[in-house]
């Protein structure tokens, strides 16, 4: 295993890493024959298994890292894992020779490959950057980075590899992901110069230490093209309907977090003299990944997103006017069968599901949450709204109401907080809205 501490466009430097701590990145043969974990829906927290287990995300594929090196790679536990590619736009002229359908994408499900040897359950975090120079370090960056969003999830280990199906759907968890390089080098630049691709981080956590990590998948050029079985090139040249990630290099980065010196890794050069389709002689430095999306539609318009509406205590439905900022008004509405109760809207990017009032849920939790104490009202006759754009105060907690951070692109999620007549305190089902 080697390690760069320096990275150009499409140059790396390497040398000899050597471990710090008690970790050692090393590439394992898998365990044995790959166990389908299921659909975890993020949002709710709960699974769907079976061979016919389906969910509800999106019919294509954008992203496809899935030729088997017969290895996964372990190491860096508490480290984040960022891999590298291209998801194309409608003017990138790429290897299969096919633009991108959209210039944003909205990133409704992923399926993730790994293998644990860990007693218990792992606990992943994953991240998305639509603006990512391959081998750079988002915690100190050398270049623009913009992160789109993230997830998480417990997935089972017991000694087994694993493909897990994340569905992120309900909640409103979905990332809208700018084709091309996102906002830091909008539309296609090519030539070389590392300025279109995008980024993905996993980050695994086990209670034991056992040893874990995610398949060394997706980067097999002498057999398997680039880009093949996505929604932009549906064929398959190669002996497999499996594809190398279009942009795929034969490197990853470590960021900081765990025993490892942060940098870039790979392990020590992909070599497959075997055939397509077996074992490589040395695995490349690329993970197992599908992201998946509505391609017909791209991001649209990702506002009014219902979520927190599971829990039947979570009463009246919340509303957004708009998300454009440019129009000078966006109200936030509540509709409720309660009248004449006290009531104030929170704020926050967390994703969490907590009940502080014993009544009902909070799915702002994980975050910093601002609350709009001084736009308080009452449900006169079974409604409420505030203008975001010219509230009374910012509802604090680095959240403010007027242009700024709530203009960003960022989506925010919001509930109310409101009396019922009966309950002291309760909230109400959630909405969230991309607001620029």
């Amino acid at each position: 295993m080697l390690r760069s501490s320096f990275i150009a466009a499409s140059a790396v430097i390497l040398c000899c890493a050597t471990a710090n701590g008690q970790q050692q990145l090393s590439a394992h043969k898998m365990l044995g024959p790959v166990k389908d974990a299921g659909i975890f829906h993020v949002g709710t927290g709960t699974w769907t298994r079976g061979s016919g287990a389906k969910a509800n995300i999106g019919p294509d594929i954008i992203y496809r890292s899935d030729v088997s090196s017969g290895y996964f790679g372990t190491g860096w536990e508490g480290s984040p894992g960022i891999d590298e590619g291209i998801l194309p736009g409608t003017g990138n002229s790429n290897q299969t020779g096919n633009a991108g359908p959209q210039d944003t994408y909205l990133i409704d499900g992923a399926q993730f490959g790994y293998c644990s040897l860990s007693g218990s359950w792992v606990n992943w975090d994953f991240t998305l950057y639509d603006s990512y120079v391959p081998c750079d370090l988002p915690s100190a960056p050398s270049n623009c980075v913009n992160l789109a969003g993230g997830f998480s999830a417990a997935l089972p280990g017991g000694g087994f590899c694993w493909l897990g199906t994340l569905d992120l759907t309900a909640a409103g968890l979905e990332i809208c992901v700018e084709a091309d390089g996102g906002p830091c080098a909008s539309g296609y630049d090519g030539g070389g110069l590392g300025l279109d691709g995008f980024g993905w981080g996993a980050t695994w956590n086990t209670v034991d230490g056992g040893t874990t990590g995610p398949f060394l998948d997706g980067h097999d050029l002498t057999w398997v093209a680039e880009g093949e079985g996505t929604v932009y090139e549906p064929t398959f040249s190669g002996c497999n309907p499996v594809s190398s990630a279009l942009g795929t290099e034969d490197f990853f980065a470590i960021d900081a977090g765990g025993g490892l010196s942060p940098g870039c890794y790979w392990f020590g050069g992909y070599v497959n003299n075997n055939g397509c389709g077996a074992a490589h002689n040395n695995p490349a430095g690329q993970f197992y990944m599908l992201f998946f999306t509505d391609a017909s539609a791209g991001c649209g318009s990702d506002c009014n997103t219902v979520f927190c509406d599971t829990d039947p205590d979570n009463q009246g439905d919340a509303s957004l006017s708009t998300c454009d900022c440019t129009g000078g008004s966006i109200m936030l509405n509540l509709s409720t069968a309660f009248t004449n109760q006290f009531t104030y809207p929170v704020v926050g990017l967390g994703t969490g599901a907590v009940s502080p009032t014993g009544v009902s849920e909070l799915c702002l939790a994980g975050d910093t949450i601002g609350r709009y104490g001084k736009d308080s009202g009452s449900t006169a006759a079974g409604s409420y709204s505030i203008d975001l754009l010219n509230a009374n105060s910012a509802p604090g907690g680095g959240v403010p109401t007027i242009g700024g951070a709530l203009c960003s692109g960022n989506t925010w999620r919001f509930q109310f907080w409101h009396r019922d007549g009966m309950n002291p305190s309760r909230f109400s089902k959630g909405v969230s809205g991309t607001i620029n």
